[in-house]
């Protein structure tokens, strides 16, 4: 058993049967997945308790892959790059925030990673910051992918099809950023707020729904949390374009619901990072007086100077006016959940009587 993160509430129980974890193990292993063999070295940067592990205390072990544990020094740049190199590391996974932190360490101290082919990220969405620089400094690939607790919990994963890679590094890159396609053993459906199946065409988004051999029915003496056709409500809002890729846009509680206008937080997260003196952003929702509720910015700088005037004249033309935040925090740190996942509760709660407009 499994506990949710507790991120949205009270911690919920999720039980796997042996069943259910062999199944999952064999889906994540495939090549288009996490690929794993007797070949590789993974050190997965995640607790065991934080989503099962990502499933690779069970497929490592099945698939004779090696397995390298950090221990408790998950974020420290140093270690994790020592880790690396002595061990002979060819694949990584954990999420962003602990990607930062080693990057930064292998600038700042010329260090190369040669064994290491790829790194998988989760949790939330990856910086296309991150993604180059990895690429072009290191030769690492950086590929997302997407699951949860409820699904043991792999979802989607992101390798480009061999179309895509002709296509330019602009069109490759809005690609690698999306949360990637469906693993085989899901099944997943995205619905609007009527409960209609939208097309996938990457612009239509809604509520994501999965079924499957390894996902949950519901929760420890909780009862069943599946609809009538059997499928799990994720909780999170997504597109699927014509490819196959599942990009998400939010979380349906995080979505900002602006003048009946939905805007993504996760789009605007992502565009504050992409500025070059921005280390991590997050972004809420606050109450206004007329339109109910706008985008507040909080963010972290590398420590320089940003004014909120110059970082929110970065948005121009990459978003629609009405989506650019009304508003710049700058603090020193945001606060994360103790699996390193951004906890907008905290920030909510923080911010809880800030008023716009």
């Amino acid at each position: 058993m499994c506990y949710t993160s507790g991120t949205t509430g009270h911690p919920k129980g999720v039980l796997y049967s042996h069943r259910s974890t062999v199944l999952h193990s064999l889906g994540s292993a495939l090549p288009d997945a996490f690929s794993l063999s007797i070949d590789e070295t993974v050190m997965p940067i995640v607790p065991m308790f934080h989503v099962n592990g990502w499933g690779l205390a069970y497929s490592a072990p099945m698939t004779g892959t090696k397995l390298v544990m950090p221990g408790p020094k998950m974020a420290d740049g140093e270690v994790l790059s020592d880790l690396i190199n002595s061990e002979g590391v060819t694949m990584t996974a954990g999420v962003p925030v602990v990607w930062l932190m080693l990057l930064e360490h292998l600038k700042n101290n010329d260090i190369q990673v040669p064994t290491l082919d790829r790194i998988v990220v989760g949790g939330s969405a990856c910086p296309e910051l991150l993604i180059n620089e990895f690429d072009e400094l290191f030769n690492v690939s950086v590929q997302h992918a997407w699951g949860m607790t409820e699904m043991s919990p792999l979802g989607t994963f992101n390798k480009l099809k061999p179309r895509l890679k002709q296509e330019s590094e602009k069109e490759q890159m809005s690609y690698k950023l999306k949360q990637g396609r469906i693993v085989f053993g899901v099944d997943m459906r995205i619905e609007d707020w009527q409960g209609q199946e939208v097309e996938w065409d990457g612009h239509q988004f809604g509520a994501v729904k999965v079924r499957g051999p390894w996902i949950a029915s519901g929760y420890y003496k909780q009862g069943d949390s599946v609809d009538d056709n059997g499928y799990f409500d994720t909780g999170d809002v997504a597109s699927v374009d014509p490819h196959g890729y599942m990009l998400i846009t939010d979380r349906s509680k995080d979505v900002i619901k602006s003048g009946g206008e939905w805007i993504s937080s996760i789009e605007l997260e992502n565009i504050a990072v992409g500025h070059p003196d921005i280390k991590e952003a997050a972004v809420i929702g606050v109450p206004h007086k007329k339109w109910g509720e706008r985008p507040l910015l909080i963010a972290v700088t590398h420590d320089v100077e940003v004014s909120a005037e110059a970082l929110l004249n970065h948005f121009d033309g990459k978003v629609a006016k009405f989506c650019i935040p009304d508003a710049v925090e700058f603090i020193k740190e945001l606060p994360h959940t103790a699996t390193g996942k951004l906890s907008k509760k905290d920030l909510r709660s923080k911010y809880a009587d800030y008023i716009l407009g």
